[in-house]
């Protein structure tokens, strides 16, 4: 099955908003082994949807189209898709008395943008939204098919996984499948890895490819096999393979993020962790809070991003800050170590440095951070030196953290 992902929205045109939905929408859809031919985004307006419409109906055997199903008299694309496809618009009473139980177990008044919104397409499956107001339509035109989803992301997730995937597996007669598996690793570049592996990708069958992925601080290696065979093993044996040359860098695969890795290797080994941070102002302690049952290994986090505050707080001597400096190997130090005496934590991680742009010296240019961390007894240090670049070098710092922190507890 071919398809195309169109996302309608003045405000993506522009640059208000970034279009997510539509990355989002193409993985999915190459989990499913239907290849993605074209995503482009247009406005709000009845020419560039039926444009859009006639061509991809031309090129493509299913179009998913997200926007403009809302409320306002803006939100034109119901009209449009229904004008196109020459559908009639009915009252759904159903889905009125639905709607206005909602609303007035909420609390909301119900208006007549409430019932505007209730004029369906006839001869349209509709798709259930749990998320919000406006369902997702389905046209079945002469074995083509349109879907037509709200542009906000949660609910366009929850009508994709919930309310359309079923009626997918009974259209969708491709017999090919698409098979992923993706190694995740950090604190290694990515060409470093393809030297590294080069001797066993050059053995892969035809129907395999390898992707590189790079980020701050990571590199994911994603395997893909699209066969008209469902066995996979032969993927699988490849990981393993890979695996086993960069064993040191990798903290997890598929979905797992180093968020989780450090959760699941921190709890496994009953160990907690607190940071004191100053120019990553509580961005680490942020990314390993972002996950749930976050509490089972994170005590807590300061940020001292004055002299003062790491003397108050953190006990680090007046002479030390004057004479080394607050980015210095000797300040970190001393910052974790009064961390630790603090929050009674068995891990601490302290940062200290100059995210930029400005603020640099000579000898201390922008981009200069040092990181300590470590127990009572052993306790580690690093410098990094990056660019000017504020927020990646917040983000860099975190993620060097968070991998020194993985490797101290696995070594």
């Amino acid at each position: 099955m071919e398809a195309q992902i169109i996302t309608i929205g003045d405000e993506i045109l522009i640059g208000q908003i970034v279009d997510t939905n539509s990355a989002w929408l193409g993985n999915q859809l190459s989990l499913l082994g239907i290849h993605v031919q074209k995503i482009i985004s247009i406005s709000d307006s009845e020419e560039a949807i039926n444009l859009a419409l006639e061509e991809g109906l031309e090129q493509a055997d299913l179009l998913i189209l997200t926007g403009g199903l809302g409320p306002t008299k803006d939100d034109i694309t119901k009209k449009t898709i229904a004008k196109f496809l020459k559908r009639q618009l009915y009252f759904d009473q159903g889905l009125y008395d639905k709607l206005s139980k909602y609303f007035e177990m909420r609390g909301f008044p119900i208006t007549d943008a409430l019932k505007e919104q209730c004029w369906m397409p006839t001869s349209t499956k509709i798709l259930e939204n749990k998320m919000g107001t406006a369902p997702g339509m389905l046209f079945d035109h002469d074995g083509k098919y349109v879907l037509s989803m709200p542009g906000v992301p949660y609910e366009m997730k929850w009508i994709f996984d919930n309310s359309f995937k079923p009626e997918l597996n009974k259209i969708n007669q491709s017999s090919q499948t698409i098979y992923h598996r993706t190694i995740r690793t950090v604190g290694i570049g990515e060409t470093t890895i393809a030297e590294k592996i080069a001797d066993i990708t050059e053995q892969f069958q035809e129907d395999i490819s390898v992707a590189f992925l790079p980020s701050l601080g990571h590199v994911k290696l994603r395997l893909t096999r699209k066969s008209k065979e469902n066995d996979h093993s032969i993927v699988d044996q490849h990981i393993e393979k890979l695996s086993h040359r960069l064993k040191e860098y990798i903290y997890g695969y598929d979905k797992i993020t180093l968020e989780d890795a450090i959760k699941r290797d921190f709890t496994a080994k009953q160990l907690t962790i607190s940071c004191a941070e100053s120019c990553t102002g509580g961005f680490l302690s942020h990314r390993l809070t972002s996950i749930p049952g976050s509490s089972a290994f994170f005590e807590g986090g300061v940020v001292t991003y004055s002299y003062e505050m790491k003397k108050d707080l953190l006990g680090v001597n007046a002479d030390t800050l004057k004479n080394k400096g607050a980015v210095s190997e000797e300040v970190v130090l001393e910052m974790l170590s009064g961390l630790l005496k603090m929050s009674k934590s068995d891990i601490g991680v302290s940062i200290s440095g100059i995210a930029g742009p400005g603020g640099g010296t000579k000898d201390k240019p922008v981009g200069t951070i040092w990181m300590a961390w470590g127990d009572k007894e052993n306790q580690k240090t690093k410098k990094l030196q990056l660019g000017k670049d504020r927020l990646k070098n917040i983000e860099y710092t975190a993620v060097t953290a968070m991998n020194q922190l993985r490797l101290f507890i696995k070594n």
